[in-house]
């Protein structure tokens, strides 16, 4: 079978073909940004299994950049410490954590009376439950959880 010219019907042989290059560059990166984005694609699935995956984050995950500490997850419940920018109203209370923010900050809600506040990692403190109730620093703290109401 011998290949035509497609406007004039006159017969054409192999060797007179001229190969089309900005054609073949386009396929060609056409090839690499499919393959690109297929990379990227499974990167961002391993990532997203590997945070599913793992629900028991180490101490400290450290970010890029100035290794900012991560050491609680959303959810996970804490005791407020406290530190110079810490209302002295919520020193020794129980919480929840329900937002994580840049740079080490942290949205958390007290479990006694649903208040939210944003805090640094440097001033909560994981809560261990002791099996009986309320952990004593917040028994003790009863007097300062009144002067809201």
């Amino acid at each position: 079978m011998q290949k035509a010219c497609g406007k004039c019907g006159q017969p054409i042989t192999e060797n007179s073909i001229r190969p089309n290059l900005a054609l073949g560059l386009a396929v060609q990166a056409f090839r690499r940004e499919e393959e690109s984005a297929k990379t990227l694609k499974r990167k961002r699935d391993r990532l997203e299994q590997d945070k599913c995956g793992n629900d028991d984050p180490g101490p400290a995950e450290v970010s890029r950049g100035k290794g900012v500490q991560y050491p609680f997850a959303v959810f996970d419940r804490v005791i407020i410490k406290g530190n110079k920018r810490t209302p002295e109203r919520f020193v020794g209370r129980v919480a929840v954590v329900t937002a994580q923010c840049l740079n080490g900050w942290y949205v958390v809600k007290t479990l006694d009376n649903a208040e939210s506040v944003k805090l640094q990692y440097r001033s909560l403190a994981k809560f261990v439950d002791g099996g009986g109730g309320e952990p004593p620093a917040v028994a003790s703290n009863s007097s300062q959880n009144t002067s809201w109401l």
